[in-house]
């Protein structure tokens, strides 16, 4: 049992640790789309007129709230995560008890923290070595193999378990809306800047 409790307080710490860094992480996605699509939207509508202006009125306020929303979405997600703690612990020793692949699953996660911690730092940016060093892939299999939790967590007990592994796997996804819209408000601001200026 004591073996349980110490892979149940690890796997909370683990889970609260992953919060805080990928909530670091979106905001500062958010932040940077703000300000590279809310800028190319302020010159588009400075650089159309007519009938032109009003379409990039609506679709490039669209664009804007998803860019800035998605990343946002994720980080009031992950920083519900360490609210969950005390329900956490309970539904991982339940889980834990009636599964051993869970335990599997939450063991590896466990290991491959000290390694995926040297490659973030302690504000939530990747650390030399992070992005495209030989470390980043630690990280990505932390994330996986967190969201994997949910093929377990399936019965009412384990509720929390199921949603913070969503809530996990969800957001390369909502991160990667937030980077790919601010490339494109960046290279419409470009093409903006160009017909405003000729």
């Amino acid at each position: 049992m004591a073996d349980i409790d110490g892979l149940v307080a690890s796997a909370v710490a683990a889970f609260s640790t992953l919060a805080r860094r990928g909530s670091s992480l979106t905001t500062g996605v958010a932040v940077v789309a703000a300000v590279v699509v809310g800028l190319a939207y302020l010159v588009g509508l400075a650089a159309l007129g007519g009938g032109s202006r009003t379409v990039w009125a609506v679709v490039g306020g669209a664009g804007l709230l998803m860019a800035v929303g998605a990343p946002l979405l994720a980080t009031f997600r992950l920083r519900l995560i360490p609210r969950r703690s005390a329900r956490l612990v309970s539904e991982l020793h339940t889980l834990l008890g009636r599964n051993e692949d869970a335990k599997r699953v939450i063991i590896d996660t466990v290991e491959a923290e000290p390694d995926a911690a040297a490659s973030v730092s302690s504000r939530g940016g990747f650390a030399a070595g992070g992005i495209g060093g030989t470390r980043t892939p630690a990280v990505m299999m932390q994330f996986q193999r967190f969201s994997s939790l949910s093929d377990f967590a399936t019965s009412d007990d384990t509720r929390n378990i199921a949603n913070v592994a969503r809530t996990i796997g969800s957001l390369p996804a909502l991160v990667f809306t937030g980077i790919a819209l601010t490339g494109v408000g960046a290279f419409l601001g470009f093409i903006f800047l160009l017909i405003w200026i000729f």
